[in-house]
């Protein structure tokens, strides 16, 4: 039986959650603090986490961030619950590594779907496991033979899932595009000539079934979206979403180091997307990510 953890302080919430998860077939677990949070993640297990966002002690962002960031719980999926509604509160439910996010009063049947889709997300991901291990084991050696190229390739993943959670990519396209940003440059353990390290990526995934659509990262990451770079032919109308998102972010990484101040590089960015270059809307959304980062800072300390 699938279990649902609700971590809520009003009783009237509860039984009304409870009642429905159980009629849906779910086995349910409550908390009502911050303080019992953890403990109770521990030994019950859920598959689903319902976290309102307004608790005593330490608040539901506070709360997503330390159980998305812990190594035992992070695979979890959290909905968040909350009478506020601005665009901005879900933004920062997302940056806390939210997957979902519900105002109250909540629809029984928008709650029925999101909690379906949430334990299929989990399954999934379990049954993802060996290959996260293949990706772990890939990551380990790029950080022993090449650690600036694992250092940028972390820092890419960050950015990129701030702003992939800013224009809504979930589920598969959300792992696919983290794995990207990670593995992109696994060609450097090789080679780093430019156009040398491409050709050994793709040698080096090629065993793996991920490589159908690994491949592409590995492929044009040094592109621009008008079709500029290393290879040829790879213009934006072609390009999915993830591709301009680990693109368009690389670009920024890069302008910051270069410039040295991410306010610049970001608008060195926008002058650049208008002339063609990058993709817009990703540079909107980085824009929008980076604008939320602050509140992060100061959630995480209190």
């Amino acid at each position: 039986m699938d279990r649902v953890l609700i971590v809520e302080d009003n009783k009237l919430a509860v039984e009304i959650e409870n009642d429905l998860l159980t009629a849906w077939g779910y086995q349910t677990k409550t908390c009502g603090n911050s303080t019992e949070v953890f403990d109770s993640v521990l030994d019950f297990r859920p598959d689903v986490i319902l976290l309102d966002i307004m608790l005593p002690g330490m608040n539901g962002y506070a709360i997503c961030n330390k159980l998305k960031t812990a190594a035992e719980t992070h695979t979890i999926p959290i909905i968040m619950l909350t009478v506020l509604n601005d665009m901005e509160d879900r933004m920062q439910a997302y940056d806390m590594g939210a997957d979902a996010f519900l105002t109250k009063p909540v629809k029984y049947q928008e709650l029925k779907n999101r909690v379906e889709w949430a334990v299929r997300y989990k399954k999934s991901m379990d049954a993802m496991e060996p290959k996260e291990k293949v990706v772990c084991t890939l990551l380990n050696l790029l950080q022993a033979v090449s650690p600036n190229t694992y250092r940028r390739g972390t820092e890419l993943a960050r950015y990129c899932r701030r702003v992939a959670k800013v224009l809504c990519v979930v589920d598969e396209n959300m792992e696919q595009l983290i794995t990207g940003c990670y593995l992109h440059d696994i060609g450097q353990i090789v080679s780093d000539d430019p156009a040398g390290h491409i050709e050994a990526g793709l040698k080096i995934v090629a065993p793996l079934n991920m490589h159908t659509w690994l491949d592409d990262y590995i492929r044009y990451h040094h592109e621009n979206i008008d079709g500029a770079g290393f290879q040829n032919d790879c213009l934006s109308a072609d390009m999915r979403v993830n591709l301009k998102i680990m693109m368009t972010v690389d670009r920024f990484l890069s302008l910051s180091e270069q410039i040295g101040s991410e306010t610049k590089a970001l608008a060195r960015l926008k002058a650049e997307c208008q002339n063609g270059e990058w993709c817009e809307r990703v540079c909107k959304a980085l824009e929008q990510s980076i604008r939320d980062a602050d509140f992060k800072k100061k959630i995480v300390t209190m």
